[in-house]
């Protein structure tokens, strides 16, 4: 391993944390700091049909980049089950949906899973007496209503699922934001699911750039599974995609977190942590030269 961590820092161990930011009792970016504010790279992690592991992924990713020390923040667009609350072992006041005709503020459903990382729950929402699905605008007007929260971040991670409905929702969109298309399977349902989400996207939102990140496989197996992917892409949508990275099976991962291991303990050192991290460094890399225009 390279000596990087691949676990945030233990609650509490920080003066200031990222939500004292967001409330006012701390530094809050960097331009109250005296540098250049800019925006968050954020990640819409999605797939094309159910049981991919987008919030495997999504925790993966965001516990990658808070161990190195970054600031992020990991959104759970889930609006039925929310299961990244009980992955991170966090109890959340409060569910995004709660934002819902101004129940609560964007600052109330931040809960702190460590100094560097926040999460936002997903599920039913907790505060609500009336149990009325949202609407598709609802959604929307929640999800930039959470954008606030992404001040001040290095990162926002937002856990799509399978449902086109929330990754539509979930696009802001602008210039630092980018679709991973997770793809967890290399016969034909799966690939084609994948190249479905991707399609779907591109005819919304032309411009978003478009990765694919497969899950549960890795070395030729994940990019067998990437070229078929990528082919329909530039055959059909004119579109050329990229391989942001494979998250191979990890049994042991799996079992830790069976025992019932905090996830950032279970996940620190792991194979599937370790090419999480990688594909997070890819991803801002690749955001840091898209800012600086090469």
């Amino acid at each position: 391993m390279s000596g990087y961590q691949l676990m945030s820092p233990p609650r509490g161990t920080a003066s200031v944390s990222q939500v004292d930011a967001l409330l006012g009792r701390g530094p809050r970016n960097s331009a109250q700091q005296g540098g250049a504010a800019r925006g968050a790279t954020t990640l819409l992690v999605a797939s094309g049909r159910g049981g991919s592991g987008t919030s495997l992924v999504s925790a993966l990713l965001a516990v990658a980049a808070a161990g190195d020390g970054r600031r992020v923040l990991l959104i759970d667009a889930d609006d039925f089950v929310g299961p990244l609350a009980l992955t991170l072992g966090v109890q959340a006041r409060a569910s995004w949906q709660d934002l819902r005709g101004g129940r609560v503020s964007p600052t109330d459903v931040a809960t702190p899973v460590s100094t560097t990382l926040t999460l936002v729950a997903g599920g039913a929402a907790r505060l609500a007496a009336d149990g009325l699905a949202l609407s598709a605008a609802e959604r929307r007007a929640c999800m930039r209503r959470l954008g606030v929260l992404a001040d001040g971040m290095d990162l926002v991670v937002i856990d799509c699922g399978a449902r086109i409905d929330t990754v539509l929702a979930a696009i802001t969109p602008h210039a630092d934001e980018r679709l991973i298309a997770v793809s967890a399977g290399s016969d034909p349902v799966g690939l084609a699911s994948t190249y479905a989400l991707c399609k779907a996207v591109h005819s919304r939102h032309g411009a978003l750039p478009m990765d694919v990140l497969v899950n549960r496989h890795e070395g030729s197996e994940a990019a067998r599974c990437f070229d078929a992917i990528d082919a329909g892409a530039r055959q059909f949508l004119g579109v050329s995609l990229r391989l942001v990275g494979a998250v191979p099976a990890d049994p042991t991962l799996d079992a830790a977190l069976r025992a019932g291991m905090p996830f950032p303990h279970a996940a620190a050192g792991s194979p599937a942590a370790i090419a999480a991290h990688e594909v997070v460094m890819r991803t801002l890399a690749t955001a840091s030269l898209s800012r600086s225009g090469t």
